[in-house]
């Protein structure tokens, strides 16, 4: 989402205003600095005492840290999937979303081979939030279901001051999803002109109750090429062709439909040639957002260098490489151990997140 700026009015200043001014400002830029957190020394819930959020700003107030645990302990009960909390100052001058990769890269979230976990990661300072996501989840967690979840439950209620309220419900809501139990939502950002009654709670709905996938993919399909009317002129609506949806296209959302990340429409109305264009990410893409420029374009391979036995760790060697940019990163990651038993610890008696991976997935917003 880009941020508009709207140019502000500013009288005129005496240049003592503008050196107490100026002075202000750098005492400010310093106190951020100094209370930014290198992610290396963010504590680990898991290895710090077995729970699930860390909260290094005391914003959350303790019972909500308690019921955020007691909600994600649960969860992972009953799913084997992992969340994890974090409570941040500032990003000391990263993106929001390079910080929750690295994060969750630190700490390994998820099961190992499953890849089944979620990071929420809040900067009070930056006044951002992002949720990250496994690539084991991504089909339950697209990128347009997670930025529902976020303008549906989070963002509302931080920009109401209700940051505990907030951060419960949204939580909840992402273990439910989880859990695969249907959740109301708006529709994604990516769809603005998705209107109707086939919400995504209803979908959720149709997910849970064994149908069939014919019946789903039927009835998505009607709802993606079924007739739409301008909101501008209220006339009939055309999809325009492959040939001329092309020429509408940015670069970056023509690779994503041709590498099979993303698929695009692009409807025109003849009569006032209002035209939008629709986005449909492919749930089990293995593709993934590129931290450089934010296209699904990013595709993971990982080599296993050393395997890992019940008795010692391995590694792997892990090439991420863009399609569109010239993103690269080439490096080496820690394989645990595999356990002996195929259950993991609850959330009592953990002594480290699983050994998951990042999909690369999920959504930030400000507010």
């Amino acid at each position: 989402m880009v941020a508009l700026v709207t140019p502000l009015s500013r009288p005129i200043e005496r240049p003592q205003t503008r050196s107490v001014g100026a002075l202000a400002a750098a005492v400010a830029l310093a106190v951020a600095v100094l209370s930014a957190e290198p992610l290396t020394t963010i504590p680990n819930p898991r290895t710090r005492d077995a729970t699930w959020v860390t909260d290094v700003t005391g914003t959350l107030r303790p019972e909500t840290v308690a019921t955020l645990n007691a909600t994600i302990g649960e969860m992972e009960r009953t799913s084997g999937a992992e969340m994890a909390v974090v409570v941040i100052r500032s990003l000391d001058g990263r993106s929001i979303d390079e910080a929750a990769v690295e994060l969750f890269e630190l700490w390994k979230i998820g099961k190992t081979r499953e890849d089944n976990g979620v990071l929420l990661l809040w900067s009070t300072g930056d006044r951002r939030v992002r949720v990250e996501v496994g690539y084991g989840l991504e089909g339950r967690h697209p990128d347009g279901k997670v930025g529902a979840i976020l303008d549906a439950d989070v963002i509302p209620r931080f920009q109401a001051g209700q940051f505990d309220e907030g951060m419960i419900a949204g939580v909840q809501t992402l273990a439910r999803v989880v859990g695969q139990q249907p959740v109301s939502l708006p529709s994604p950002r990516t769809e603005s002109y998705e209107g109707g009654w086939f919400s995504s709670a209803w979908q959720g709905v149709l997910v849970s109750i064994p149908i069939g996938a014919g019946a789903l993919l039927g009835v998505r399909r009607w709802r993606r090429y079924r007739r739409r009317r301008c909101p501008q002129c209220q006339g009939v609506m055309a999809l325009v062709s492959e040939a001329e949806e092309d020429a509408r296209l940015r670069d970056a959302e023509q690779m994503e439909e041709r590498i099979g990340s993303v698929d695009y429409d692009v409807w025109t109305c003849p009569s006032c040639a209002h035209h939008f264009t629709l986005r449909y990410p492919w749930w089990f893409s293995r593709y993934a957002p590129c931290p450089q420029c934010h296209n699904k374009t990013m595709w993971p391979t990982e080599t296993v260098i050393t395997a890992a036995t019940t008795s010692s760790s391995g590694s792997a060697r892990v090439v991420e490489e863009c399609a569109f940019c010239n993103y690269t990163r080439d490096y080496v990651k820690a394989l645990p151990r595999i356990s002996e038993s195929s259950s993991s610890s609850s959330s009592g008696g953990g002594s480290s997140f699983g050994g998951g991976s990042s999909g690369g997935g999920g959504a930030s917003r400000g507010y």
